[in-house]
């Protein structure tokens, strides 16, 4: 039992680490890794805070059956992709504010946070756990995002709350029950996240690294 829980909350870990720490945020990668940390630690903890909810003293018990431990697998990649899709656009748009970025550039950055954040945040896992749509639905959001707009409120934030009310291994009574709390949950998770990226970010030196990094076009 005691190994069981250890390996679902194993990946937890970095993203705890990081949570508490208080570097600047300098960097485009340094960005990335925020944004594949947060996302993973709001995936996670949502997540198993719902179902621990839900089950009550039962817990214990749905994680010793091997075909539920399974499923709890799978909804946490499915639900990380959905934090991790939110908070790309979110900390790209954030970089961008002010007209800092044009629109293409912030799109290309919240690209560079989520491919990263898949890469590294789910390498230890099966990537066909990754919904099927979630490619195209990213690229779509990235080319209809007001990036002057987005970083605003909670506007980024679209994924998450539907995915984790979707994918997570609870009867469709009980999903119709919580859909409200649920969602209100994990809107309340990302306040702070968004308000320590504030904090941490240096946008120009993102900004400037972040020019530095992307592959230059020679003119024809």
């Amino acid at each position: 039992m005691i190994r069981e829980i250890w390996a679902q909350l194993r990946p937890l870990l970095p993203s705890m680490r990081e949570r508490f720490g208080r570097n600047p945020i300098r960097t485009a990668q340094n960005l990335a890794t925020f944004v594949r940390t947060r996302a993973s630690f709001i995936a996670q903890t949502t997540l198993y805070g719902y179902l621990k909810t839900r089950m009550g003293t039962s817990f214990q018990r749905y994680f010793e059956d091997d075909v539920f431990a399974a499923s709890i697998r799978a909804a946490s990649v499915k639900v990380f992709v959905a934090c991790a899709a939110d908070m790309a656009v979110f900390a790209a748009a954030t970089a961008a504010r002010d007209g800092a970025l044009g629109d293409e550039d912030a799109a290309a950055l919240a690209a560079f946070c989520y491919d990263d954040a898949l890469e590294r945040g789910i390498e230890d896992r099966d990537r066909g756990e990754i919904p099927a749509e979630a490619a195209a639905r990213f690229t779509l959001r990235l080319s209809t995002a007001n990036w002057q707009e987005v970083h605003r409120g909670e506007l980024a934030f679209t994924d998450s709350p539907v995915a984790l009310i979707r994918y997570a291994p609870v009867i469709d009574e009980y999903k119709d029950l919580d859909r409200e709390i649920v969602r209100n949950s994990i809107r309340f998770r990302w306040l702070n996240v968004r308000e320590t990226l504030r904090k941490r970010i240096e946008p120009e030196a993102v900004l400037a690294d972040w020019r530095d990094r992307r592959p230059r076009i020679d003119p024809a």
